[in-house]
């Protein structure tokens, strides 16, 4: 089940790091497939260009006791439904680790983290377990890309610092190109709920409006709790999956969050020239105003600014920050040692210092958003949040 990100970017990004040496591959089949891509390798070719044996399952690779006790960190690039599944047996890998005094096992998962709400928490629960009962555990972070660059660090920063005040209205709008990818019935697994009858819906909010609850919840500090949501959306008429929505999220504090979200935008992310996402966030608070927009393909479309109140100018004063890195979303660029999502799960592995982006705790938020988000749009009605 390995997907397009793993093949084509965290497995060429890990093998360029010298710091890393990959230990195993995880695949069922001899030639992965990808609708996204026809030239995925079979996997004897990934053993022979990787140096490392290929294992058709999780619990296969774990029961391996020469290899297993050797892996550092594992990292979930499987379809979106059976994320719970890999990363429910990493876990309790990891608490037999701890029982015997073994060393940590850290996991970076693809988004979203789960598909259904009860899976996130199952997670939460074993995540917060190992934290309770047991040594210093490893690390349990979320690909959201966007999450670990330095503008969104500096946002968060100063969320956490106060300069914003009290959090009273964010408003974020996002359109993305992959309409082509929705409206192609080959693409079950973007267009289709799971078999298992617990996945609501499938689409452009699991598929992409992950990236933005997610980055909003980090900025927000914990500061940002979802509590209803009301949501319609419209689908693609040739597989049914959800292509645009437009929601209100209702949070703790009377904070109102108005989020919408479109695959509508022409063009392709895969293109020469690529057509990038379109983001723009503002986050309005009781002491100023945070923007960041811009083309997630061109770092000059946008910036990070921070607007405050002033004598001088009744427009307020500007400050930008992350000054002159200008808009730096998603990081999808090919080549390197990867995104800095990757690059932190590293310095996780190898010990080091690490920036969490996006943690449990964000991953549960965006779950419990985007499953509320589809029981609206079925019912027509505001949903609370399943907690």
């Amino acid at each position: 089940m390995l997907s397009f990100v793993a093949t084509f970017i965290s497995l060429a990004a890990l093998n360029r790091n010298v710091g890393v040496r990959l230990v195993a591959i995880v695949e069922p089949s001899e030639h992965p497939r990808s609708t996204l891509n026809d030239n995925l390798e079979p996997v004897s070719a990934l053993a022979t260009r990787y140096k490392c044996p290929i294992f058709r399952s999780t619990g296969e690779l774990l029961a391996d006791s020469s290899l297993a006790d050797e892996i550092d960190g594992a990292i979930v690039c499987t379809p979106h439904s059976t994320h719970f599944e890999v990363g429910e047996l990493l876990l309790r890998e990891d608490e037999r680790r701890a029982e015997k005094g073994g060393k940590a096992l850290h996991i970076l998962m693809e988004k979203p983290m789960t598909t259904n709400v009860l899976e996130a928490k199952k997670l939460h629960q074993l995540v917060g377990k190992r934290q309770t009962n047991y040594r210093s555990s490893g690390c349990f972070l979320l690909n959201h890309s966007a999450n670990y660059r330095e503008q969104t660090k500096a946002a968060h920063n100063l969320v956490r610092d106060g300069r914003l005040g009290a959090i009273r209205h964010i408003a974020v709008s996002f359109a993305a190109p992959p309409i082509w990818l929705f409206d192609d019935p080959a693409n079950e697994g973007w267009n289709k709920p799971d078999s298992t009858g617990t996945m609501l819906g499938n689409g452009f909010v699991w598929g992409q409006s992950s990236h933005v609850l997610a980055w909003i919840f980090h900025v927000g500090c914990g500061r940002i709790q979802p509590r209803r949501v009301y949501c319609i959306m419209n689908h693609s008429e040739t597989t049914g999956a959800d292509v645009s929505h437009s929601a209100t999220i209702h949070c703790e504090g009377g904070i109102t969050f108005s989020l919408s979200g479109t695959s509508l935008l022409p063009g392709c992310e895969y293109s020469d020239p690529p057509v990038g996402k379109q983001v723009n966030i503002e986050i309005f608070g009781s002491d100023g105003s945070l923007f960041y927009s811009g083309n997630d393909h061109d770092s000059a479309s946008g910036r990070l600014e921070f607007r405050v109140g002033s004598d001088e100018n009744e427009y307020g004063k500007i400050e930008e920050l992350c000054a002159p890195m200008g808009f730096l979303f998603e990081n999808t660029a090919e080549g390197g040692i990867g995104p800095e999502s990757l690059q932190n799960f590293v310095a996780a592995c190898s010990g080091k210092d690490f920036y969490p982006g996006a943690d449990i705790k964000i991953g549960l938020m965006t779950v419990q958003t985007i499953e509320a988000m589809y029981r609206s749009q079925n019912s027509g009605l505001v949903e609370d949040i399943k907690n």
